[in-house]
């Protein structure tokens, strides 16, 4: 448009000009037959000649003539007006044809070429006000997708994301029933895709679609020389049972979503109106954990290691439990996944690290050999500043880094991306000892021994409920007890809960354990009093030996 008008202008200037050089001519042919009136009798003789001409030429031919030169005016004014309309339109077309590409861009995924976030806000904002028939609103996401660009890089995380939406749209196109269902595919997040499917009847027309788009996209793909298996977990919501308006649907089909990935990922959900009173309840202990922290309603709880050759305590494993005001003692499985979702596992671990730290200082009052082992969430090592406040806690208590032992599942190694590995390699430069916690239960462990230092792996108590009965336990414990003393790392069993299960770990080479046979979490208190008996009952046994 700026160029259109810049054009005009210039034509404007350039009609000026003309004109004032046809004035200034005018003027100059008027001067010079005035001076050669003076100086020649010729030129009055030819202006009373061309004045008796006019005179004698009929009107008619006059008219003919002014009319002629005004025709030829007019189609001089219209063709060059058509030149300039011309150009106006061509302008025009060329705008019309960015406002279109504009378009496209606000509304299409350059990845995939799906429709995305703004337009499925728009196209659902409109099925809801319409209202006609029943609309399911499947959420995708891609489960472990950080995985992939963690380890082969964006560039395939994006090919996989594409590769992904063509697989999903083949799908729907060769369901069951195709015919039956208009569908719409949408990308509305990095790994979030979303499917409208309207004219459906209830969930169980849309669960076998649903069923063979997992399986389709569970297919192997080939990339970069690499074979790659991505799943997917889906949250349905229909319309109108589960609401009329985009929002709550919306939110109830991610509530389903997230019960998938909660329940082990890759399948589909459709909601349930427990899943509300669920989201209700952690909302209020969202809250609550938060004025938990502020009023110090926290407690640590200790279990005893126990060396099983000698049955004597060698250090403690720190569990945090909830003295709420209403509820009582609330046990950690209930808060603790919240405050990880949530972040709040930031702060209470950070406080955690300091009041262990603090009552070890009192415990090696007795012991100095004691240590405590501390479980560390994946948030914790996300958090910039976590080495740093780690090394003041010990500073300000005088203790050692290898007093402090800190666990870390198997699952927090699976999920950890590049700024979580660098902290745990700070935290072993700093001389803290890592513990694999839960070791087994998972499937990247074997892939981290060789990265790490770490001290020693925890057998899960899964595995030792069953080595008295189980020969299949058995000969797990067996081969984990192996590959550890090949490593030279540390074992440590956990859930004892019968002394045969003790004596199969001592014959295996696992001399340290933990478990309810030995002893429960205690409060430091509690515990003070546990050690104390303790020592005393070895003073006795002491006194009552008799002499060689």
């Amino acid at each position: 448009m700026d160029k259109l008008n810049t054009s005009n202008l210039s034509r404007q200037r350039r009609k000026i000009i003309l004109t004032l050089m046809a004035v200034a001519g005018s003027c100059m042919l008027f001067s010079a037959v005035y001076l050669l009136a003076f100086s020649s009798d010729s030129i009055w003789l030819f202006l009373l000649a061309l004045r008796r001409t006019i005179i004698l030429t009929p009107n008619a031919v006059i008219v003919t003539i002014i009319v002629s030169i005004i025709g030829v005016i007019c189609i001089y004014k219209a063709s060059y007006y058509r030149r300039v309309l011309r150009k106006t339109n061509l302008e025009l077309s060329r705008l019309q044809g960015r406002l279109v590409e504009l378009d496209l861009s606000v509304y299409l995924d350059n990845c995939t070429g799906l429709a995305n976030r703004f337009k499925f806000l728009e196209i659902l904002d409109t099925r809801m006000a319409e209202g006609k028939g029943k609309t399911a609103l499947c959420i995708l996401d891609l489960d472990d997708l950080k995985n992939i660009n963690d380890t082969l890089g964006h560039n395939v995380g994006d090919q996989v994301i594409a590769i992904i939406a063509q697989r999903i749209k083949l799908s729907l196109e060769y369901s069951l029933q195709p015919s039956r269902y208009k569908t719409d595919v949408f990308r509305i997040g990095g790994d979030e895709f979303a499917i409208l499917i309207m004219g459906i009847s209830d969930e169980n027309d849309i669960a076998p679609i649903l069923n063979q788009l997992l399986k389709n996209i569970r297919r192997k793909i080939e990339l970069s020389g690499e074979r790659i298996s991505v799943g997917v977990s889906i949250g349905v919501s229909i319309s109108p049972e589960h609401g009329t308006c985009s929002d709550s649907l919306l939110k109830k089909a991610d509530m389903a979503m997230y019960k998938v990935k909660d329940s082990g990922k890759h399948g589909v959900a459709f909601f349930k109106p427990e899943y509300m009173r669920e989201l209700e309840y952690r909302v209020n202990l969202e809250q609550e954990l938060n004025q938990a922290i502020i009023n110090g309603e926290f407690e640590i709880y200790y279990q005893p290691v126990i060396d099983i050759s000698t049955e004597k305590e060698l250090g403690f494993e720190a569990l945090i439990r909830w003295n709420h005001p209403v509820r009582g003692l609330v046990p950690p499985d209930d808060f603790i996944p919240v405050a990880e979702q949530t972040g709040l596992i930031v702060p209470m671990g950070q406080w955690i690290i300091k009041q262990v730290c603090s009552d070890l200082s009192i415990l090696q009052v007795t012991n100095p050999d004691y240590f405590v082992a501390i479980n560390i969430a994946p948030q914790q090592l996300a958090d910039y500043g976590f080495v740093q406040n780690v090394r003041a806690i010990l500073a300000c208590y005088s203790l050692t880094p290898a007093q402090v032992h800190f666990e870390i599942t198997e699952t927090t190694l699976m999920n950890a991306g590049t700024d979580n590995l660098r902290v745990l390699r700070e935290l072993n430069n700093l001389g803290i000892k890592l513990w694999i916690d839960d070791f087994g239960t998972g499937y990247s462990s074997f892939s981290y021994l060789h990265k790490f230092h770490f001290y020693g792996i925890k057998l899960d108590r899964s595995f030792i409920e069953g080595i008295v009965d189980s020969e299949r336990s058995q000969n797990i414990v067996k081969g984990i007890c192996a590959m550890g003393e090949a490593l030279q790392l540390e074992l440590l069993g956990e859930g004892i809960e019968h002394p045969e299960q003790a004596e199969f770990l001592l014959k295996q080479g696992c001399s340290k354990v933990q478990g309810y046979w030995y002893a429960k979490p205690m409060s430091l208190p509690t515990l003070n009093m546990w050690l104390a008996s303790r020592n005393e009952n070895a003073q006795v046994e002491t006194i009552e030996r008799p002499s060689a």
